[in-house]
């Protein structure tokens, strides 16, 4: 038996020497892990529990500041909401984005509605357009950068040939307006 691993020894000795070098790294390195890591990252997740705490705290302000800048932020949306008098200016933005992004204008329809317990109208607008693909995606981007309170409510997408790229999309928007002139 000794014979056996003597040859064993002999011929895998570089083999053994590495995995013995391998054994005691990984040895030290855990000894170094348990004794010197280990106890530092416990403390700095500590400490880093107690920043995020005292974080949140400092950021906790009073009833009245929170229901203030409410009160603000409801004057700020009230003040970009546009007058029920310039609908006409609104969808004539629309219309004027679809033209520069390059779709062709379908049919459009609207039915104005009152948003119960408010001042509001809401414009229900449908439309159809056409064009490439990109273009279509332009004129979408161009109403999310509309300064206007407009809401996509839905789109609905087709294209009735396979080889040519002309995809036709119906849209559904609502437009908020004012509907007090004092405003």
């Amino acid at each position: 038996m000794k014979q056996a691993f003597r040859e064993l020894y002999s011929q895998k000795r570089r083999l053994l020497i590495a995995l013995a070098i391998l054994l005691v790294c990984n040895i030290a390195l855990y000894i170094a892990n348990d004794a010197y890591f280990a106890p530092k990252i416990i403390s700095s997740q500590a400490s880093w529990n107690d920043l995020r705490q005292r974080v949140a705290v400092a950021g906790r302000d009073d009833v009245t500041s929170v229901y203030q800048r409410g009160i603000d932020d409801l004057k700020k949306l009230s003040a970009r909401i546009p007058l029920k008098r310039q609908f006409p200016r609104v969808l004539g933005d629309i219309l004027d984005s679809a033209v520069s992004s390059g779709v062709v204008t379908g049919t459009v329809s609207y039915k104005p509605n009152t948003v119960k317990g408010h001042e509001l109208l809401d414009y229900t607008v449908s439309m159809t357009v056409n064009g490439s693909y990109a273009a279509v995606k332009s004129f979408l981007g161009d109403l999310q950068k509309n300064s206007d309170l407009i809401v996509v409510d839905g789109i609905t997408l087709s294209n009735s040939d396979l080889f040519e790229e002309n995809v036709t999309m119906e849209i559904h928007l609502s437009i908020y307006l004012q509907s007090r002139e004092g405003a």
